[in-house]
């Protein structure tokens, strides 16, 4: 006995059910939701789902003019409804009243502003950059480029320790204690370095 993979299975219990498919649709779910909203008659229920259908097509094929209208539109109505409650909350009578309106008013504010920060994503997206290396710490360069070969350079001589080539200037020679530090003196020779 044989078993078939689930994606057939699937398919052919949508064959079966073509009614199934068309009422799951999204444009069948939004129909018949505007239909119920706006107290529209059941036979324009069918107009509605092959409008929304174009509409659909109409964003998958780039055309995004309508959900940039419809997006101005909401902005400037959750702007209306901002200005409505913020007016409500000033002319309330009690504080509390007054706090649930200034609430609602900066809830519609807040959507306003997210609707508009939509809308602008939309007509000019952001730009991505694909980094080649992740986890960066703060101050730190990273050079996703090819490696170079660089020839080691000769380590200088440093002129500022050497009075001339191969003599330094401190010989480690005894010295005499200072006059500032009289328990300070000289190491006995035992203690000081060999040569």
């Amino acid at each position: 006995m044989t078993i078939e993979p689930k994606e057939k299975i699937k398919q052919q219990k949508q064959a079966e059910n073509p009614l199934v498919r068309s009422v799951t649709t999204p444009e069948c779910l939004s129909a018949s939701l505007l239909t119920l909203c706006h107290n529209l008659e059941e036979e324009q229920v069918v107009d509605m789902v092959s409008e929304l259908q174009r509409q659909s097509a109409a964003v998958c094929g780039d055309d995004l003019s309508r959900l940039e209208s419809m997006l101005t539109a909401q902005a400037h109505t959750l702007d209306g409804l901002f200005a409505k409650m913020a007016s409500k909350s000033v002319t309330a009578g009690n504080v509390e009243l007054m706090d649930r309106f200034l609430r609602l008013a900066l809830r519609a504010q807040n959507q306003a502003r997210a609707t508009i920060q939509t809308l602008a994503e939309i007509k000019q997206p952001k730009q991505f950059a694909f980094v080649q290396q992740a986890n960066i710490g703060s101050q730190v360069q990273v050079n996703n480029q090819q490696p170079t070969r660089t020839r080691k350079k000769a380590n200088a001589q440093n002129e500022l320790l050497e009075q001339q080539n191969g003599e330094r200037m401190d010989t480690r020679a005894t010295r005499t204690a200072g006059g500032t530090d009289t328990q300070m003196a000289t190491l006995v020779p035992k203690h000081r370095t060999q040569k």
